[in-house]
C-alpha cells in the first residue's frame, strides 16, 4: 500500500465530489464552484480569517480519482476557522444533492475524534483510510465486510477515491455511521454559525488616521497586521525606526474589529517600541493604556507589511478586475440576490454598495487568486493610494464610539476550566464533594477483572461488541474427566475461599495442577506421616480450606493460602489493612473440657492460628487516594484510571498559610521602663555544659568580745 499523503501543519484539506458525468465535467464543475460560492458567502464575506480563506479550485479526474473542487486553508492557531470550514461543508452537502465530501487536517480524519467515544472497535488510523466522508449532511464510515455477500458491495482493503464516493452514493444506508457517532459530531458543527459573532472581539486603538481608514474599508486586513508584528524579528523591526507609512501624528482612537484569537495574540505580546518611532505610552495603570498599546503594536505589524512589499505601480495593480458582463459574475450575484445577501436594501444604497463591493472583492480573489500573487501589503499600499478621510472628523466622532467588549474571557478560573473539560468528554462530575469509596473498589476489581489485549485495555462498559466466549469451568471439567481427576467437592463453590482475593475458578491453571495418582501405599503414608499437612490448615473463619481426600492433591489456592499465612508475619504482609479477627465468647465449664479433649487432635498450626485476612477494599481505596496525593494534582495513573471510570476525586482543600507574628515594635515613653524585662527565647541549638570552678571556702569571721569591745570604746 502507498504512502498516504499528510496534510502539512494546522491546514485543512477538503474535496467535493459532485455527481456529474464524463461530458461536460469542466464546464459542470465551473456551475458547481458559483453554486458553492453563493451558498458560503453570507458566512464568510465578512469573515476573518486567521490565515487563509474558504477557497475553492476545480481538478480534473483521473482514473482512481474523479473530477473534483480542491481546497485547502491554512488555520494556524485559531481552530476555529477549521470547524467553521466543517460547518460550510456540512452545509454544501445538505443543499446540493449527491455531493460527497472529504475533509483531513494534520492529524488526519480528525472528524473521529469528537466521536472516539461511540466509534467502533474496528476504526483506527490504520484502517480508514478513503473510508469516512459527508454524505447528506451526515457522517459515512465505509465499514468493512463482515461476510461473503458483504465483499461484491464493501471494499476489502483500502478502496481509491473512486470506489468509495460510488459505495457511499450506492449504499448510503450500509456506510452511514451510528447514531451516536452523528450526535457527538453534529454537537460540535451545530454551535455555528452562533459562534461566528462569538468569536468576534471589538477594541479600541489608538491608531494613525491613514490606518483607519483602511481597516474600516477592509477589516479582514488586520490579521495581516497581527500577524506580521507577531511574528516579527530583529531584521523587521528596523523599518519601524522611521515608520514611513504610519507616522504617530496623525494617531486617532478607532473601534476596530478582529478575532478573539487575534486579540489575544496582541495583549500577550510585550513589546517596548523603539523611542526613534515616536510612539510613547502612557502609565500602565492608565485607562488609556491599552488602546495606546494595542495601536502601536498594530502600526507597528502594518509597517512592516509594507515595508517587505516592493512599490511598484505594476505590482501594486488591483489585478484582474470583474468584467460587467462576465456571465459567471452575473449568475453569482443573482444567486446572491435570491438567498437574501443584500438584506433588503435599496439598490445603490450606501449599505447596498457596501455589500456589492465586498462580494466583489470575494468573488475576485476566489475567481483570479491563481493567476496573481498579491500579498496583503500590497493591498494595503493600494488601498492607502485610494482611501481619504478626514483626520479632524474623525477625532470629534470618538466621542460617538461604542465601547469595547469585555476581555474577561481572556482569564479563566480552575472550576470553568474543569467544566470545559468535562463538557468535552461528555463524563460527568457527578458529586465531586462526596466520593462514594465502595464505587472506587468495585470500578478497580471490574477493571482488573478485563482481558487486555495488544491494542490495550478496555474499560468497563466500553465492550460495545461480543467476542469469543470462553467456558473455563466446562475446559477445566473436560481436562479433569481426559485425566481422570476425581472431584469430590459435592458442588461446593471453591470461590468461597478466595473471595477476598477476587479470585473465580477460571483464574486457576490447568498447568499448576498436574494429575495424581496415588497407590493404597502412599495413601496410607499419607494418614501415617506426622506433622501437620495441607489439609489441616484452616481459614480464619473456621472451615477448612478444603475438604481433602486421599486421591486429591494440593491446588493453586491451598499454595496461595499457605503463603500468605507466612507473609502475614513479615513487614510486606505488615504493611496490609487486614480484617479483624472477630473475638468469640468465653466458653463455659463444660465446654472448655470438650475443647480440651478435641484441642489434642486438632493440629499445631490450628493452635497458633492469628492469621488475618488481606482487606482488598480498604487496601485498594487507600493506595489509590495514596497516588493521588502523590501526583500532586498533575495527571497520573490513578487520576487517569479514575477518570476513565467516571469517578472524581475532589481536589484536597489547603488551608491558608499562617502569617507568622509580628514582633511588637517598642513605643518610646515610660511604657518601657515600668516592662517587665522578657524571657529569654527557647533555642533549639544544644548547650554545652558549663563547667563550674571550685570555690575557696569563706575566710572565719571575727568574733569581738565584749570585754575588748568596752575596753576600746573607753
Amino acid at each position: 500500500m502507498a504512502e498516504r499523503k499528510k496534510v502539512s501543519e494546522d491546514s485543512v484539506e477538503y474535496r467535493l465530489f459532485p455527481a456529474i458525468s464524463g461530458h461536460g465535467d469542466n464546464q459542470t464543475l465551473l456551475d458547481i464552484l458559483d453554486t458553492c460560492l453563493a451558498l458560503v458567502s453570507p458566512h464568510v464575506v465578512d469573515y476573518i480569517w486567521h490565515i487563509d480563506p474558504f477557497q475553492l479550485t476545480p481538478v480534473d479526474g483521473t482514473k482512481d480519482c474523479p473530477p473534483h473542487l480542491f481546497g485547502k486553508t491554512t488555520f494556524g492557531d485559531n481552530i476555529e476557522d477549521e470547524w467553521l470550514i466543517v460547518y460550510l461543508l456540512y452545509d454544501l452537502s445538505r443543499q446540493i444533492h449527491d455531493l460527497v465530501i472529504q475533509v483531513q487536517d494534520t492529524d488526519g480524519e480528525f472528524l473521529l475524534i469528537e466521536a472516539a467515544d461511540a466509534l467502533p472497535k474496528w476504526v483506527n488510523p490504520d484502517t480508514v483510510e478513503n473510508r469516512i466522508f459527508v454524505y447528506n449532511n451526515e457522517l459515512h464510515i465505509i465499514p468493512r465486510p463482515q461476510t461473503p455477500a458483504n465483499v461484491t458491495v464493501l471494499p476489502a482493503s483500502t478502496p481509491s477515491l473512486q470506489e468509495a464516493v460510488e459505495c457511499v452514493r450506492r449504499s448510503p444506508s450500509t456506510t452511514r455511521a451510528s447514531p451516536q457517532v452523528q450526535k457527538a459530531l453534529l454537537a460540535r458543527v451545530n454551535e455555528y454559525p452562533d459562534k461566528i459573532q462569538e468569536n468576534i472581539h471589538h477594541t479600541h486603538c489608538y491608531i494613525p488616521a491613514n490606518l483607519a481608514a483602511v481597516l474600516e474599508r477592509r477589516p479582514s486586513l488586520v490579521t495581516a497586521g497581527v500577524q506580521a508584528f507577531y511574528l516579527r524579528d530583529p531584521i523587521d523591526l528596523q523599518a519601524c525606526r522611521t515608520m514611513q507609512y504610519f507616522r504617530p501624528g496623525t494617531r486617532v482612537t478607532s473601534r476596530v474589529k478582529m478575532t478573539r484569537c487575534l486579540y489575544a495574540q496582541l495583549m500577550q505580546q510585550k513589546f517596548q517600541p523603539d523611542k526613534r518611532c515616536g510612539y510613547t505610552l502612557p502609565r500602565s495603570n492608565s485607562a488609556k493604556f491599552t488602546s495606546h498599546d494595542l495601536g502601536m503594536k498594530l502600526a507597528h505589524g502594518f509597517e512592516i507589511l509594507c515595508s517587505k512589499c516592493d512599490d511598484n505601480v505594476e505590482r501594486r495593480q488591483n489585478g484582474p478586475a470583474v468584467r460587467p458582463n462576465d456571465v459567471r459574475w452575473k449568475r453569482y450575484l443573482q444567486s446572491l440576490k435570491d438567498r437574501g445577501f443584500f438584506r433588503g436594501e435599496i439598490e445603490g444604497s450606501k449599505k447596498y454598495n457596501d455589500l456589492l463591493s465586498s462580494a466583489r472583492e470575494f468573488y475576485q480573489r476566489q475567481t483570479f487568486s491563481a493567476k496573481r500573487k498579491r500579498t496583503a501589503g500590497d493591498e494595503v499600499l493600494d488601498l492607502l493610494d485610494r482611501v481619504t478621510f478626514d483626520i479632524e472628523a474623525m477625532r470629534r466622532s470618538e466621542a460617538e464610539l461604542q465601547p469595547p467588549d469585555d476581555d474577561s474571557w481572556l482569564n479563566i478560573s480552575p472550576e470553568e476550566l474543569d467544566a470545559l473539560l468535562v463538557k468535552r468528554s461528555g463524563v460527568s462530575n457527578g458529586n465531586p464533594t462526596s466520593p462514594d469509596l465502595g464505587e472506587v473498589a468495585n470500578s478497580v476489581k471490574s477493571f482488573v477483572d478485563k482481558i487486555s489485549s495488544v491494542d490495550g485495555v478496555e474499560f468497563p462498559g466500553e465492550g460495545d461488541e461480543e467476542g469469543i466466549q470462553f467456558d473455563s469451568t466446562g475446559f477445566i471439567s473436560a481436562m479433569t474427566k481426559m485425566f481422570e481427576f476425581e472431584d469430590n467437592n459435592d458442588g461446593e463453590s471453591s470461590s468461597d475461599d478466595m473471595e477476598e482475593y477476587g479470585w473465580d475458578d477460571s483464574d486457576i491453571d490447568v498447568d499448576d495442577q498436574p494429575p495424581v495418582v496415588q497407590t493404597e501405599k502412599r495413601k496410607q503414608s499419607t494418614k501415617s506421616s506426622d506433622g501437620p499437612s495441607v489439609r489441616d490448615y484452616k481459614s480464619s473463619d473456621g472451615p477448612s480450606v478444603r475438604d481433602y481426600k486421599s486421591s486429591d492433591g494440593p491446588s493453586v489456592r491451598d499454595y496461595m493460602h499457605l503463603m500468605d499465612r507466612e507473609l502475614s508475619q513479615t513487614n510486606v504482609g505488615k504493611s496490609f489493612e487486614k480484617t479483624p479477627k472477630v473475638s468469640e465468647p468465653a466458653p463455659s465449664a463444660k465446654a472448655s473440657q470438650n475443647d480440651s479433649k478435641s484441642k489434642k487432635k486438632k493440629s499445631i498450626a490450628e493452635e497458633d492460628d492469628d492469621f488475618e485476612p488481606v482487606n482488598i477494599d480498604i487496601n485498594i481505596v487507600k493506595n489509590m487516594l495514596e497516588s493521588m496525593d502523590a501526583q500532586a494534582g498533575l495527571a497520573g495513573p490513578a487520576s487517569n484510571i479514575l477518570n476513565t471510570m467516571g469517578i472524581r476525586i475532589p481536589k484536597e482543600a489547603k488551608e491558608p498559610p499562617r502569617r507568622p507574628p509580628q514582633p511588637r515594635r517598642r513605643s518610646s515613653g515610660t511604657e518601657d521602663s515600668n516592662r517587665p524585662p522578657a524571657p529569654p527565647k527557647p533555642t533549639n541549638l544544644p548547650v554545652s555544659p558549663v563547667k563550674q570552678r571550685p570555690q575557696r571556702p569563706p575566710p572565719p569571721k571575727k568574733t569581738i568580745h565584749r570585754q575588748q569591745s568596752k575596753e576600746t570604746n573607753v
